[in-house]
């Protein structure tokens, strides 16, 4: 009898520490002066690989952070492509609720239910640039005969098809003169030229301006050969499922901030300086180029 109150005893005991021991691993609840965000809905924003998803999201996450204290009840999520194709390849699944492409892509997403709501405000800057080592022998077009071009992707329309064109009608065959090398990116174009891995590179100012900044060194090594006339430069973009609210409280904050001195110079840190109000047909001189473009380059479709 004796034993058997022993052994309960000792039961007991240890169901109690147990008891004790859950209780020690229960979690700390914290408290905050602001209350979670239930039922906040996310928007994808994706914006086309102006740099390495890197770059691209140190440059432009402080903006997307900014949007989003503007707003209530939803919030932009910034997304970036490792290259053109894989970003052609989200606007054709219609992936993304929000776009920032350039205005080729612009195009293509306009057959996919997407729509322009703004573009960046500066048209001087969506320009093509055609970049040539400082020590090359290169004087004029024709001299890249036989010769190498690197372009960051055959849809980066400022920095591959617009000096293609150029390049078409300054003498050079670009379908068997010379043979183009597709980077992948910005950064990459420049770098591939500067390491003597092309004769040519092909890009816009934006990113030819960043590496100026960050990389005065190898920029040093370039110059500018020819640029190209300008186009409407990137878009704003809302697919269609996008409540037609959340759509205009975007476009008003991107323009907005422009107008506000933290705003602005969150803009001027990431690329643009400012976004204005666009639409669809904002981008007809685009399609009027890509026809040209089909007929004296190489075809083109707008898919």
């Amino acid at each position: 009898m004796n034993w058997l109150k022993i052994i309960t005893a000792i039961i007991l005991l240890g169901l109690l520490w147990g008891c004790d021991r859950e209780e020690e691993a229960l979690p700390v609840i914290g408290y905050s002066e602001q209350p979670p965000e239930l039922g906040v809905q996310s928007y994808r924003f994706a914006i086309h690989p102006l740099y390495s998803p890197g770059r691209l999201f140190e440059k432009f996450a402080p903006v997307v952070d900014y949007l989003n204290q503007q707003f209530h009840g939803f919030k932009l999520v910034l997304e970036a492509s490792r290259d053109y194709p894989a970003y052609d390849e989200k606007i054709r699944a219609q992936q993304p609720d929000f776009l920032l492409p350039n205005p080729f892509q612009t195009l293509i997403a306009l057959r996919y239910g997407y729509h322009v709501i703004g573009k960046v405000a500066d048209d001087s800057d969506f320009r093509g640039l055609i970049l040539v080592r400082k020590d090359s022998p290169i004087q004029k077009v024709t001299d890249l005969k036989g010769g190498v071009i690197v372009a960051p992707g055959p849809t980066a329309l400022a920095a591959t098809m617009m000096p293609k064109y150029y390049l078409a009608t300054h003498g050079l065959d670009v379908q068997r003169d010379v043979r183009y090398h597709y980077a992948g990116t910005q950064e990459s174009t420049m770098m591939t030229l500067y390491l003597k891995q092309a004769d040519a590179a092909t890009t816009w100012p934006v990113p030819w301006r960043l590496l100026q900044q960050q990389r005065p060194h190898v920029a040093a090594q370039l110059k500018v050969m020819w640029q190209t006339e300008t186009l409407p430069s990137n878009s704003v973009m809302a697919h269609e499922r996008v409540p037609a609210s959340v759509a205009k409280q975007v476009m008003a904050a991107l323009v907005a901030m422009g107008e506000d001195p933290v705003g602005r110079r969150l803009l001027q840190n990431s690329t643009f300086t400012e976004f204005v109000y666009a639409d669809d047909q904002t981008y007809a001189p685009v399609e009027a180029f890509i026809q040209q473009y089909s007929q004296r380059v190489e075809p083109v479709e707008i898919k």
